[in-house]
Parts: C-alpha cells; structure tokens; sequence
C-alpha cells in the first residue's frame, strides 16, 4: 500500500467523540487553565523551593527510556513516520499509517521494571524517565481519553503501574516524559505537514479559523485531562519531562499549568519544553525556556549553561530500540563527570525490547558502572560543581572535600588552587596517599593511575 497520509487518516467523527472531554471537572479546570495568561501569574517561584525538589540538584544521573510500539521494527519514536527524517535511520516503510499500525503488533509480556532497578541504582543512576506518551500519541497506560492507548491495545495493561513501583522499590525517583503535541489526536496541525519533512515549518491550512480555535481548545482539554490522569494516579512523582506544545495561531498557557501541576504534586520539577517544539538531533536553542531546569539535547555542550540544567543523549542508536547494547562505558562516565563538573544532570538513553526488557547486554554495561561507581560514586552523587579557575582538570565538591576527575587521556600533573591547609590526597578506590607539593597557592599532585580516575583532596 502507498504513503497514506496520517492527518487526514485519522480525522474522523468516531475519533474526534474519543478525543472529546465529557468530564465536567476537567473540562472546567482546562477552560480555567486556557482563559489565564502567563502575565498574570506572579507567584510561581522557579526552580520549585519545595524541599522535595532539593534531590535533583545533585542526582547527578538518570536513566531516559524511550519505549512503546515503535520497538517492533527498531524505529525512532515517532519520527519515523515522517517521510524523508534525515536522523536515526529513515525506513520508508514505516512512513505515515504504517508507523501507527504497528501498534497492533505491540504485545509485551516482559516489562519488569522491578527487575532490573536494583541494578540501575547500583550502576549510578539515581532517576528515570519514561516516555508515557511520545510524539505519535500512544499512551502507555489505559488513559480514558483517546483511543490510541493500552486500553485499546495490550489487553489494556497499565504499564506505568508497576513501573512507578519498581523505582520506588529501588530507591530511584520517579520521571515521566509527556509529549503534548500528540501526531494521532484528528486534525492536529503537524509542522511537517503532511508527513514530509521536506514541508517542516509549514502547516495545513486554516479554512476556518472559528473551528480551528475550536479544535485547538478541545486539544488542551484533552491535554490537560491525560495530565490530570499521570498526576493523579500513581502517587509522588518527581520529574515531568515535557516535550513541545504549539498549535499555530493559538495560544496556551505556560505558567498556570505549571502551578497546577505543582498543587497536585507539590514536589516536582518540570522541564521547559511544554512550549517548545526542536527536532531530537537540533542544535538551535531558541524559544521560551520556562521551567526548573533547562532541557539540552544531543549536541556536545562546550560549558555549563548555568541554573538547574539536564543533558540528554542516546546511549548508542537513536532514541528508541536500537538493538543489543553497542554503547561505551567509559565515554559516558568521563562525559558524566565532565557535566557534574558544570553542575548538571546526565540523562541517559536506553530504549527498551519490543516485549519490554531493556536491550541485551545492558547488564554487563551496568556491571563495568557499578564497578567503578562502588569506588568513585561519590565524587558523583550528592557533589556540586567546582569554580572555574580551581584547578586543569573538571571538579566537583561537597564540604570540605574536591573531587578532581582525570580522564582516561590525561597523563600529565594536577594543579589545584590551595583552598585550605590538606588533611590527605588520595585515588577514590585505593587509601594510600597520595604525594603533593605546595607551590605558592596552588597544589600540585603528579600523574597517578590509568583510565578514568579521580583525586579525592580532603581539606582540614
């Protein structure tokens, strides 16, 4: 069968009765929501002062995983139903409808978050995201909105349930990623129009602007309602990673739905991407960033961006189910060091098995990090940024304590500006002391060790 064209596909008057919102309540509290300016919201401290908030700071690393129907033919999540995406491998016949029928192919009977979370932990990962909802619209749970969740499909399995109780379990804090655009909802306006990547920034036409304010109002209502479901149904949630939200000739809120969201979970830090719209691989940063934390993507950073920020990235592959595990180890945890150096968050990408375990050969990834975690964890986790000028190599701190991290490249001497009069020196993993002479006011330590390591310079 030839390209056919979601947008027009699926608007039909079945799909658009699905779509409705008939809840009184939600449907007042999303009209309330749409009719409140950003202007006018003046009391919404960023990031979140709530004490709850006070972990993500210093987390350091989080697991992102990308999963849902896509995986059964290996695709980036819902790109790949755009015809001619030039990033993470285009297949042509996966291209518009043919991307979302995959659905009736999706059967997991592996997902056992439970299962592999103790290891994420061990491995140094203190969080994790999960796209709930990604791009295309598929819903991970059986939302009672819509008809393109489990609900219709997988035997109406709620997958986030025992995913929130597997991390809980563990000790990891609780993310979900929430796409607002949503590729499946009838009629929504695609900046690719017509499934084309050659036609991005353009959008269907508008023939009537009454009815198309219309629609758009129904798409927040419904937004909002799957919201209210995520933050409503699973217990404390920590992180809500949004991912674009644009109708072109409308305006939604930003700021009222952000202290929403924060009278039902009180405790959570949101990113800035409910209102901005990138492609996963761009390298602009254009467009309001309203958020806790600064959300940035792919691309190598060349310093810190300042404030709460995260990083993300693909392990290996694109951001979906990209085959057996073909990561590096090493690299990520020098690119991690390099980030808790600049004070920010590492959020790194696994997308998991079409029947829901993680890739093949991730447990032998995590084995090599809980490895060097059990010995360098520390200068990791709980840590904070150094100041620039403290010394030639990447630093994080906590009281009293500098955390110096050599990479596996470096092989010449560490100098540290003197912060105080030294109480020991020496490699986290390994107690004997370390030598160092004093040299005006800096420290120089000589070359130790191989591979990735780190001085541990404790101050009296």
């Amino acid at each position: 069968m030839g390209f056919e064209n979601p947008t027009l596909v699926l608007d039909t008057p079945s799909a658009r009765a699905a779509y409705r919102v008939d809840d009184p309540a939600i449907r007042a509290l999303a009209l309330d929501l749409l009719a409140t300016p950003d202007a006018v919201v003046t009391d919404l401290v960023m990031p979140n002062p709530h004490a709850g908030a006070a972990w993500w700071k210093t987390a350091g690393l989080g697991l992102f995983l990308h999963w849902g129907f896509h995986s059964v033919e290996r695709l980036q999540p819902s790109w790949a139903s755009i015809r001619r995406y030039p990033y993470g491998g285009e297949d042509p016949r996966w291209n518009g409808m043919d991307y979302f029928r995959l659905a009736d192919r999706f059967h997991p009977t592996r997902w056992d978050p439970a299962a592999w979370a103790p290891g994420a932990r061990a491995a140094g990962f203190r969080y994790v995201v999960l796209t709930t909802k990604h791009g295309d619209g598929f819903a991970l749970w059986p939302s009672r909105w819509g008809n393109f969740s489990t609900r219709q499909y997988c035997g109406g399995e709620d997958f986030l349930r025992p995913y929130v109780a597997g991390l809980r379990a563990a000790g990891l804090k609780v993310g979900f990623y929430f796409s607002p655009q949503d590729w499946h909802y009838p009629g929504y306006p695609l900046a690719d129009v017509n499934f084309d990547f050659k036609q991005r920034g353009h959008y269907p036409p508008v023939v009537d602007p009454g009815a198309d304010a219309e629609r758009a109002r129904e798409f927040f209502i419904y937004t909002i309602a799957q919201l209210h479901e995520l933050l409503t149904n699973y217990g404390p949630i920590d992180e809500l990673w949004f991912d674009g939200l644009a109708w072109p000739g409308q305006t939604f809120p930003t700021k009222a739905v952000y202290r929403w969201i924060r009278t039902l979970q009180p405790q959570i830090v949101i990113n800035d991407r409910w209102g901005r719209v990138r492609p996963p691989d761009a390298t602009e940063e254009t467009g309001e960033k309203f958020g806790d934390f600064t959300t940035h993507e792919w691309t190598d950073l060349k310093a810190s961006p300042g404030g709460w920020w995260e990083y993300c990235r693909g392990w290996y592959g694109h951001w979906g189910y990209s085959g057996p595990f073909a990561g590096n180890v090493e690299l990520e945890l020098e690119r991690l060091g390099r980030l808790r150096a600049w004070d920010g968050n590492y959020l790194l990408n696994l997308g998991p098995q079409p029947d829901g375990r993680l890739p093949e050969g991730t447990d032998e990834a995590w084995r090599s990090m809980q490895v060097w975690m059990a010995a360098n964890g520390e200068a990791i986790h709980g840590t904070r940024g150094g100041e620039d000028g403290w010394a030639n190599v990447p630093v994080t701190r906590r009281e009293g304590v500098v955390y110096l991290h050599l990479f596996a490249a470096w092989h010449q001497p560490v100098t540290l500006r003197r912060l105080g009069a030294i109480r020991s020196v020496h490699l986290l993993g390994n107690s004997a002391d370390v030598p160092y002479e004093i040299v005006g006011d800096q420290i120089q330590i000589p070359d130790v060790g191989t591979g990735y390591r780190i001085l541990r310079v404790e101050w009296k």
